[in-house]
């Protein structure tokens, strides 16, 4: 397992889709196991990327704001924002993630901040790609499931896709309203 979080760390610092990694560890782990070594991972890579884009790309933001002024009404909006933008972000599927770490960084937001609500507020999606992959691998190793499983499975899925839009469109109103 620490193998896994470790090559999950790294992979997602170097862009590869968190929901990928995500599913492979329902695949691999289950989701109870699965879900422990996601949050610790993710939340490594979290830190890691966002510590990068603090002290490498920071420079580089705060010279764009002296000479355009949209930058620092989005960075001042973020710092206001903190850990409710983290959170909202966090539970948008739509947003790349990896990206996201790095461009938190970027901005002024409080690390303790943005780590705390990265962990908290990651473990929805990852519960549903979790799931994804250990019913997926169940599924491809020919466990046979009775209809009363498939049903209770297609539920909830169902009751998780349906959670993943709601929130999103919440999100979008919320970042909307922002601007």
């Amino acid at each position: 397992m620490v193998e896994f979080g470790a090559a999950y760390a790294v992979l997602a610092l170097l862009f590869v889709p968190g929901a990928i990694l995500t599913m492979l560890a329902g695949g691999v782990y289950g989701v109870g196991w699965g879900i422990v070594v996601v949050a610790i991972a993710s939340s490594v890579a979290d830190a890691a990327a966002f510590l990068v884009g603090r002290y490498v790309a920071r420079e580089s933001v705060v010279r764009l704001m002296s000479r355009y002024p949209r930058f620092t009404i989005v960075d001042r909006t973020i710092v206001e924002g903190g850990w409710r933008i983290v959170a909202l972000v966090r539970l948008n599927p739509t947003i790349p993630y990896s990206a996201s770490n790095y461009l938190f960084g970027a901005t002024g937001v409080p690390f303790l901040a943005f780590v705390v609500s990265s962990g908290i507020f990651t473990l929805p999606g990852a519960f549903a790609y979790l799931y994804l992959g250990y019913v997926g691998a169940e599924t491809l190793g020919g466990r046979g499931r009775g209809p009363v499983e498939w049903a209770i499975l297609a539920l909830g899925l169902a009751v998780t896709l349906a959670t993943i839009a709601y929130v999103t469109v919440l999100t979008r109103r919320q970042l909307a309203a922002l601007e």
